[in-house]
């Protein structure tokens, strides 16, 4: 029962909390949104994918329907786009003044199911550089592993196609502000409710005593 009431009453100061609530959330928001827009430098992401095709009489590594390589080969044609044969021509051609490491750190290659298919991922503070990279990564890769590997074919299947991951973290970072805002809103309801209630507990005991002490004296 005293449950119960407790929650009534921490209803009805919620309620009458309502615009501290909203004034919360939306403070948090704007917070959050001041951050992403004026503080936070933005990375930018570019992916380029190239397809790897060989023939089944001189790779043994492609599976019956010819259509698939095995982990290992895909696993040597990922190592090899991030090798320093490629990036250091692509750091030449493109002039960028970071080191080979540094490069590779803004790079990740990828693939699914074994897919001839590599999809070239980078990541840079400016859109432009982030195009720039991963196609000439594609570009390099397609002539180095041609020389180097003895591969068939490789094809540049989709040259450089920008992202900008901020916009989903602005999103996200704009989601969370709101659940946290509504959630420190309940949590100093709470507390308030009880100092409210200790406080008042505390006065009628105080009362209490006065009243016996009253009592007393007459």
């Amino acid at each position: 029962m005293n449950n119960k009431k407790a929650g009534q009453v921490l209803s009805i100061n919620l309620k009458k909390r309502i615009s501290y609530t909203v004034g919360l959330i939306l403070f948090l928001m704007l917070a959050v949104w001041f951050v992403f827009v004026f503080i936070v430098s933005p990375k930018y992401q570019a992916s380029s994918q190239l397809l790897i095709e060989e023939t089944a009489q001189r790779s043994p590594h492609l599976t019956a329907e010819g259509n698939r390589i095995d982990s290992q080969t895909v696993a040597a044609y990922a190592a090899f786009i991030k090798s320093p044969e490629v990036l250091e021509q692509v750091r030449q051609n493109l002039g960028l003044q970071i080191s080979i490491s540094d490069l590779r750190k803004q790079m990740t290659v990828s693939s699914t199911n074994n897919s001839p298919v590599l999809t070239v991922i980078v990541s840079s503070d400016t859109s432009q550089q982030a195009v720039e990279i991963a196609d000439e990564t594609a570009f390099v890769f397609q002539n180095e592993v041609r020389n180097s590997l003895k591969a068939d074919r490789v094809s540049i299947i989709s040259p450089a196609a920008l992202e900008d991951p901020v916009k989903k973290d602005l999103f996200f970072g704009l989601m969370m502000a709101a659940i946290s805002g509504f959630i420190l809103s309940i949590f100093t309801a709470i507390v308030i409710n009880a100092a409210k209630t200790a406080a008042n507990a505390k006065n009628r005991e105080i009362r209490k005593k006065e009243n016996q002490l009253q009592t007393v004296f007459k």
